[in-house]
């Protein structure tokens, strides 16, 4: 085998391709550039002098080329590039990398002027990043497109799962706002568990361990819990241990909030909490009144109720419990009852794509009901400590007049 070196300037002008063939694994083309510089070289130029530009035109192919075993030459890979726009001022370059895949051709990568995208072909191709003690650190899953983070078979649309840090397992995730001040920040966690075998967040059916879903706020205060048996706890938890499902905690206070509800900036209703009690709250400040009267007939109104005893159809036991009938209140003491009678659930509402929604002036509103169940109901319901002040004055006239029969 000879091969030839070539100097200065080189081969300047060929009408003809040029196929340089050699019959062993020795370098087939070699570009050497002795300059000390610290400009680039050597350099490879594939340049389309064009006497013609237009968009979209092809400025150079690079194939690698081989034979399959029937002796037919294909194109395993190819790497090109071609020029959307030729505008001068505001040139674009696409470039795209295609492989072969089942006897098919496919753009593994391609690299636009607004966009990167990889497996553009959209073909069954696993995209895996490895990093330097996990092999599946991102993995999006070729069949289905599942995301896995530290799963190399992601069973759901994102599939995170728990590593281990040498002495146990870590958190599972943690979203974070660090915030713009000390204090302000907030975070979502998901924590590791008590098991160091198979903990993590999957997806439904996964095998799960014993992780709690911590919420932080105002800094690495914990604000909110919900443990692996389901209970619940605000503002700490070290309540979580013992019966029922939902505890909380405002530091060593004897009294603590634990719901409060506004409207407006002002207080509605709340939940707080002593030492041994729970108060349930409605506002009732009198600056937030107006109208008071103290001199109505509530004897009247309160004869007009139906006290009843019924049993629930849901309870297969039918055990009678006492109460009333909303629909027989709702005239009588309408701040009680929620609902209306005989409603149905709503099927459907408007949403922005109902000709109703649109234009300067619709007739609904998005979220407006559409269409209403023909099996489901919307139940009523009552409040019944909102009888209490028709009580407590039925109970006054009745002293009174039992006191003027007793004069």
């Amino acid at each position: 085998m000879a091969l030839t070196k070539v100097t200065g300037k080189g081969l300047e002008t060929l009408s003809d391709g040029v196929t340089i063939t050699v019959d062993d694994n020795s370098d087939t083309l070699t570009l050497t550039s002795t300059d000390a510089d610290s400009s680039s070289g050597p350099n490879l130029r594939l340049y389309r002098n064009s006497s013609s530009p237009a968009d979209n035109d092809f400025l150079g192919t690079i194939d690698f080329e081989g034979r399959n075993d029937n002796s037919q030459d294909f194109v395993a890979a190819r790497i090109f590039t071609f020029a959307p726009d030729v505008s001068d001022g505001s040139e674009d370059a696409q470039l795209q990398l295609i492989m072969m895949k089942g006897g098919s051709s496919h753009i593994a990568l391609e690299i636009k002027p607004d966009e990167f995208i990889i497996n553009n072909g959209s073909v069954d191709m696993d995209f895996r990043v490895e990093s330097d003690n996990l092999t599946h650190a991102l993995f999006v899953q070729g069949s289905d497109g599942n995301v896995g983070i530290n799963e190399s078979s992601p069973s759901c649309i994102l599939h995170a799962s728990a590593g281990s840090n040498g002495s146990g397992l870590i958190d599972v995730a943690r979203f974070k706002n660090k915030g713009t001040s000390a204090n302000d920040g907030a975070r979502i966690q998901l924590t590791a568990g008590g098991s160091t075998s198979g903990a993590g967040i999957g997806c439904l059916g996964d095998s799960l361990n014993s992780a709690h879903l911590v919420f932080h706020a105002g800094g690495n205060t914990e604000r909110m819990r919900i443990n692996s048996s389901g209970r619940q706890a605000y503002n700490g938890s070290s309540t979580v241990a013992g019966h029922g499902n939902f505890v909380g905690e405002v530091g060593t206070s004897s009294k603590a909030l634990m719901f409060e509800h506004t409207v407006g900036g002002g207080e509605t209703g709340s939940i707080t909490t002593g030492a041994s009690s729970t108060s349930y709250n409605t506002s009732s400040d009198y600056r937030l009144k107006e109208n008071v009267d103290y001199t109505w007939d509530a004897t009247t109104r309160i004869k007009q109720l139906k006290p009843a005893r019924f049993n629930f159809i849901a309870d297969d036991t039918n055990t009678p419990v006492d109460g009333f009938l909303a629909h027989e209140v709702s005239s009588i003491v309408p701040e009680a009852i929620t609902g209306a009678k005989d409603a149905m659930a709503v099927e459907t509402r408007y949403t922005a794509d109902d000709v109703e929604t649109q234009g300067d002036t619709p007739s609904k509103n998005v979220g407006d009901p559409k269409t209403y169940s023909s099996s489901k109901i919307d139940s009523q319901g009552i409040d019944q400590s909102k009888l209490v002040p028709l009580l407590v004055k039925t109970i006054q006239e009745l002293e009174a007049r039992i006191t003027a029969l007793e004069a």
